[in-house]
């Protein structure tokens, strides 16, 4: 049947994905959107028939490239509007509709509208003056299915009749790919007296291969009313590759290297296609590596001579076209020689074993740090136990990671269990019932203190422990670990021993001299700051640190911040007229 008078679809998704014209993308990541492609659609019409009294309008609905009819119950129907009167229908299984209109003759303005649902976007046609005194033109278009470049022009036939005979018109061309709303004008044909105009189009005016489609228009005259049909059709272009491989002569620990260039059949590089590499093995062909053409059409391929043994190998270059417009091509075989394993020398296995001692030596020394030992003893200080600076010494308090074996620290990390011990860090006793929180989770120490945490979750974890009467102590943790927060230890700090090391920054000036603080008994300092008649507010602070280090009741953490105040409002009084503690 020929066909007359096409529409227009709205431009939102691709036209010829559903009809596998088009290159198949590669789809999202696992964690990307989803996008629904939807197929684009156009509205033929068939010439309109003049019947007693009115008009039949008939026409289908089809995908814009693949000229495939859009299936019964496929959208919303088609809205056929008349000047002001609209008639509404649906789509057979061909996608075809019809409507008839009663009228008298005189000059129309005709709308049709296919709403689109699913898997299809809408779409419209308008005939903006439809004259009933005219005849309708029946165009059409010979256009072969595929055509390749190599081939030549492109040669194209419209025909143009009325009712009864051939018409001459002047017929508008235009072409370009399958996805453009409104392709290139070519130029103006006039049809002959058999009602018809052959023409040739340039390669160069093809553009490159795809789908393409090709539109003839006939704008109306004074016989005929306007009409316009469309044509799909492929434009496939032949392939040429090119491969030169970089050695011919290849050590077996080496690699076989080369470069080459994919081009159409017009010499035009053909960007982001896949290239293999290609190797006749006795076990049959093997691919040894892949490559995509850059924006010029040049691709690079590198694989281990290894892989393919010792001995003379053909290998090729070859492009498995996936567009059926595209065809697939092989380059010229090459001829490589892969010389036979050499024995590695004794001098490299030396060399490695040298290397990983060192290594080993350099990391047991960054762990033990003896250099410090020894530059102590360089400036003669003491390294003996129980020395003043010792005793001085503020307890050590908060984690202690312990020290995984040379070879866990050697791996990556893989634990992921939390497991220790909390202690006191005054006395080294175990703390029985301390609360140990790990980010959501969280348990009590036993009877010897000890706490674990199996397959806690992986990231930066906030890790809390506290217990009556001891300061809280809050670190980060990281999961998984190479085996140093296995067996750690956490000492607590007793709140009483907190407030006293508070009550040192107003006592300790009393003292005859500083070092004694480390040697004088709490009891010695209390007394003797006593005897040197302080203010009020040292006295009452000494009283109070002496009730709370002192005292058979265990002293809570809420009491560090009335600790601090006191500690300020002596050191207050203690400060010269004029200056601040």
């Amino acid at each position: 049947m020929t066909r007359t008078a096409l529409g227009h679809a709205t431009p939102v998704a691709l036209a010829l994905a559903v009809a596998g014209l088009l290159p198949v993308l590669p789809g999202p990541a696992a964690a990307g959107p989803v996008v629904a492609v939807r197929a684009r659609t156009a509205i033929t019409l068939d010439p309109i028939r003049r019947s007693q009294g009115g008009l039949n309008v008939r026409g289908r609905v089809h995908e814009r490239g693949s000229d495939q009819p859009v299936p019964y119950g496929a959208g919303a129907g088609v809205a056929i509007a008349l000047d002001d009167h609209v008639e509404r229908t649906s789509v057979d299984e061909d996608g075809r509709f019809m409507a008839w209109f009663a009228t008298s003759g005189g000059r129309h303005r005709l709308s049709i509208q296919f709403a689109g649902g699913g898997e299809f976007e809408g779409s419209t046609f308008t005939l903006p003056e439809l004259d009933v005194a005219k005849q309708p033109l029946n165009l059409s278009l010979r256009v072969p299915d595929q055509h390749r470049r190599g081939r030549g022009p492109l040669s194209i036939e419209v025909q143009a009749s009325g009712e009864s005979e051939p018409a001459q018109v002047v017929v508008a061309i235009s072409l370009g790919g399958a996805e453009q709303e409104n392709p290139p004008a070519l130029g103006r044909w006039w049809t002959n007296r058999l009602g018809r105009a052959p023409f040739l189009v340039p390669v160069q005016r093809l553009g490159p291969p795809g789908p393409k489609v090709v539109r003839a228009t006939f704008a109306g005259d004074d016989s005929y009313d306007p009409a316009s049909v469309e044509n799909s059709f492929l434009v496939v272009s032949a392939t040429r590759l090119r491969f030169e491989a970089r050695d011919i002569d290849v050590r077996f620990e080496g690699r076989v290297r080369g470069r080459g260039v994919l081009t159409d059949d017009l010499g035009a590089g053909l960007v982001g296609q896949s290239v293999s590499l290609v190797a006749d093995l006795p076990g049959g062909r093997r691919v040894l590596d892949e490559s995509l053409t850059g924006s010029d059409g040049a691709f690079e391929l590198d694989a281990p001579a290894s892989e393919i043994g010792a001995g003379k190998h053909m290998v090729q270059a070859v492009f498995e076209s996936p567009r059926p417009f595209l065809e697939s091509s092989r380059s010229q075989p090459a001829q490589i020689s892969v010389a036979e394993r050499r024995p590695v020398p004794v001098g490299y296995s030396l060399a490695a074993f040298a290397a990983t001692a060192a290594s080993i030596v350099a990391f047991v020394g960054l762990r033990t740090r003896p250099w410090t030992r020894w530059l102590r003893r360089l400036r003669g200080e003491s390294a003996r136990p129980g020395g003043a600076e010792e005793r001085d010494a503020a307890p050590h308090t908060g984690l202690s990671q312990a020290r995984p074996g040379l070879v866990s620290t050697l791996r990556r990390p893989h634990d992921r269990g939390f497991t220790g011990t909390v202690s006191d860090a005054i006395t080294g006793e175990p703390i029985a019932g301390a609360e140990v929180r790990l980010g959501a989770d969280g348990l009590e120490t036993g009877a010897d203190g000890r706490f674990a945490f199996e397959d806690a979750a992986e990231g930066e974890l906030r890790a809390q422990v506290s217990s009556s009467g001891y300061v809280t102590e809050s670190f980060d943790v990281t999961i998984p670990h190479r085996g140093e927060l296995r067996d750690a230890r956490v000492d607590l700090l007793p709140v009483r021993e907190r407030i006293f090391q508070l009550y040192r920054e107003a006592a300790e000036p009393l003292l005859p001299r500083p070092d004694l603080w480390g040697v004088w008994t709490p009891r010695q300092i209390f007394d003797h700051v006593r005897t040197s008649r302080p203010a009020r507010a040292l006295a009452e602070l000494t009283d109070y640190v002496e009730e709370k280090y002192f005292s058979a009741r265990v002293p809570a953490e809420s009491e560090l911040p009335r600790a601090v105040e006191r500690v300020a409002a002596a050191r207050v009084e203690q400060a010269p007229p004029g200056l601040g503690p």
